[in-house]
C-alpha cells in the first residue's frame, strides 16, 4: 500500500485498549513569548516538544469562511465531523507518542517528548524536526539519541531518523518492528477550505496515557510564521483545535480520516490558535527524507492578496500595496478563478497554484470582475518573512 492509499477499509468498530504510560508524567513547561523549537524540547524535568511563535500583524486577520446550506464544504471535506467515536478508532492507532532520550553508556535518560504520525504499512513515521532534534539542558544536540515510540495499543516499539529538515520543520523516522500497522492517508491539499472540520491528537502534556483528542476547523490558510533566526514555515495551517505541549508531530485530521497536516506550533499569548505543518508542504519532501538527503526550504511566490471563500467564488478582500498584485491592477471584489493552467475554486487550490511558481517567475491570473473575465500577468515576488 503506497503512502496516499484509501484507508476506509480500517475496521471502524475496532476497540482501542488504553496503553500503559510511556514514562512517569513530567512536569510540562511553561510557555512564554518565545520564538522558536529551541524552547520546545528543555529540560529533564519538563522536555515536551512544542514550538510557540509570535504573530505578526499582517498575520491576525483570518478568511472569512461561507459554508454551503448542506453543512458540506464543496471541497468534499466535511464542515461538521460527524461521528466522532468512529472517526477516532479509525485514526487514531496511527497516532504515536515518541521519547527522546539520551544514553550514556549502560543509562539512558528521558529527554523530550513528543507526537508522530504513521503514513506507511512499513512502518513510516512524520513527526517534527524539532521533536527528533531534541537537546540536552545545556542546548547540545545529543550524540546517541534513543528513540522509542508508544503505539497505539500500548506496546512499545524503537525507531530511527530516516531524514530531518530543520527549514521545513519536518523528519522522516522507520518503526523497526512494522507489523499490524494502520496508516493514515494524506489528504488532498487542494480541497482544503477554511472552515473544514478537523481533529488534533497528540501526545498533549506528555501525560503518559491515550492520545488527547480536541476538535476545531481550520481557520486559516497559508499563514507564514518566523519560528526561530534563522526558520520561517511557510503554507500553514491554523486551527483552532487545541494545540498544546507535546502535540509537536501529532496528526491534524479531517472528517474523513485523511492527515491534513502534522501539528507544529503554538501562539502562546492567544487561546485556539495553533498551527500545522499542511500535507502540501509534505509531500514533496517525502522522497528525499527517506533517502536522508538533505532538504532545503525553497523560496515562496507571493503575489499580495488576502481572500475569502463567498458563494460567488475565491474573493479577493484585500490587496496589499506595493505587491505584485497591487502593481498589476487587482482589485478587491475580483474573483480568482485560475492561477497559469490551474482552475481555482478554494483557497487551497490558489495556494499550491503559488508554491508551484517561484518568485521571479510570471504567471497568469485570471479574475472575474462584475461579469467581465480579466487575465494579468503577474511576476511573483518572494514571499516576505516576517
Amino acid at each position: 500500500m503506497s503512502l496516499l492509499d484509501d484507508l476506509d477499509n480500517f475496521p471502524a468498530s475496532s476497540p482501542l485498549p488504553p496503553p500503559p504510560p510511556l514514562m512517569e508524567p513530567r512536569r510540562p513547561s511553561r510557555v512564554g513569548r518565545v520564538v522558536g523549537a529551541a524552547a520546545a524540547c528543555v529540560a529533564l524535568s519538563g522536555g515536551v516538544a512544542y514550538t510557540t511563535v509570535k504573530l505578526t500583524e499582517s498575520d491576525r486577520g483570518t478568511v472569512t469562511y461561507v459554508a454551503t446550506a448542506s453543512g458540506q464544504s464543496s471541497s468534499g471535506n466535511p464542515s461538521t465531523l460527524g461521528d466522532l467515536h468512529q472517526l477516532l478508532a479509525k485514526v487514531m492507532p496511527a497516532v504515536v507518542a515518541i521519547e527522546v532520550s539520551s544514553r550514556v553508556g549502560s543509562s539512558v535518560t528521558p529527554i523530550a517528548a513528543g507526537s508522530g504520525v504513521i503514513i506507511s504499512n512499513d512502518g513510516l513515521l512524520l513527526t517534527n524536526a524539532h521533536v527528533v532534534n531534541a537537546a540536552d539542558d545545556a542546548g547540545k544536540a545529543l550524540d546517541a539519541p534513543v528513540f522509542t515510540v508508544k503505539m497505539a495499543d500500548g506496546t512499545v516499539r524503537e525507531a530511527k531518523v530516516l531524514g530531518a529538515s530543520a527549514d521545513y520543520d519536518v523528519a522522516l523516522m522507520q518503526l523497526t518492528d512494522s507489523t499490524d500497522l494502520h496508516p493514515l492517508a494524506l489528504a488532498d491539499a487542494t480541497q482544503f477550505r477554511v472552515g473544514d472540520a478537523v481533529v488534533a491528537i497528540g501526545n498533549a502534556l506528555d501525560l503518559g496515557d491515550t492520545p488527547t483528542v480536541t476538535t476545531g476547523i481550520i481557520s486559516a490558510l497559508d499563514r507564514t510564521l518566523r519560528e526561530t533566526d534563522t526558520v520561517t514555515l511557510h503554507g500553514l495551517i491554523q486551527t483552532d483545535a487545541a494545540i498544546n505541549h507535546g502535540n509537536s508531530g501529532g496528526a491534524l485530521v479531517n472528517a474523513n480520516g485523511e492527515l491534513v497536516g502534522i501539528n507544529s506550533a503554538g501562539y502562546s499569548d492567544a487561546q485556539n490558535v495553533g498551527f500545522a505543518i499542511s500535507v502540501a508542504t509534505i509531500k514533496p519532501l517525502l522522497a528525499d527524507l527517506k533517502a536522508g538527503k538533505e532538504v532545503k526550504a525553497s523560496p515562496v511566490g507571493f503575489i499580495g492578496v488576502n481572500v475569502a471563500q463567498t458563494p460567488y467564488g475565491l474573493t479577493v478582500t484585500t490587496v496589499q500595496d506595493g505587491t505584485p498584485a497591487a502593481d498589476v491592477g487587482i482589485q478587491a471584489g475580483d474573483i480568482i478563478t485560475q492561477v497559469g493552467d490551474t482552475k481555482i475554486s478554494t483557497q487551497g487550490q490558489l495556494q499550491t497554484a503559488l508554491r508551484a511558481t517561484a518568485p521571479g517567475s510570471a504567471t497568469k491570473v485570471t479574475v472575474q470582475r462584475n461579469g467581465t473575465t480579466i487575465t494579468f500577468d503577474v511576476t511573483l515576488a518572494e514571499r516576505p518573512i516576517p
